[in-house]
């Protein structure tokens, strides 16, 4: 994934973020995290979520998004998400989804969805 984002207008309240997993089971299903920070600067500064730091720290070596204040033009670079990432979490064979969604001034203006499936080789 390689992806520019331009911001045109700073907002003046916090960013706000939410990051989701999901397990397809009859569609996607909350599974396990659903995360909620209401200040996305806050987050940056403390690091201060396991999960959000797995996720956060895949993307480090691929974006300039790195610590507040945001930079004009946000970027991530030849970026493919490394599922090794989740060893960590128990998570069983099946298909997932990360929702990233990033709002300002109680309206959602970036979602991001990233689907994968793991499997157990036997």
């Amino acid at each position: 994934m390689s992806l520019r984002l331009k911001i045109l207008k700073f907002p003046k309240n916090p960013v706000a973020m939410r990051i989701q997993l999901l397990k397809r089971a009859s569609g996607y299903k909350p599974f396990l995290y659903d995360v909620r920070h209401s200040d996305l600067c806050l987050y940056l500064d403390k690091r201060n979520h396991p999960f959000v730091n797995i996720i956060f720290n895949s993307f480090a070596n691929h974006t300039n998004v790195k610590q507040c204040p945001l930079p004009a033009e946000l970027c991530v670079e030849h970026f493919r998400f490394p599922t090794k990432a989740l060893d960590m979490l128990p998570l069983p064979s099946g298909e997932y989804a990360i929702h990233a969604t990033f709002s300002f001034d109680r309206i959602d203006r970036l979602k991001l969805k990233v689907f994968f499936s793991i499997s157990e080789f036997r």
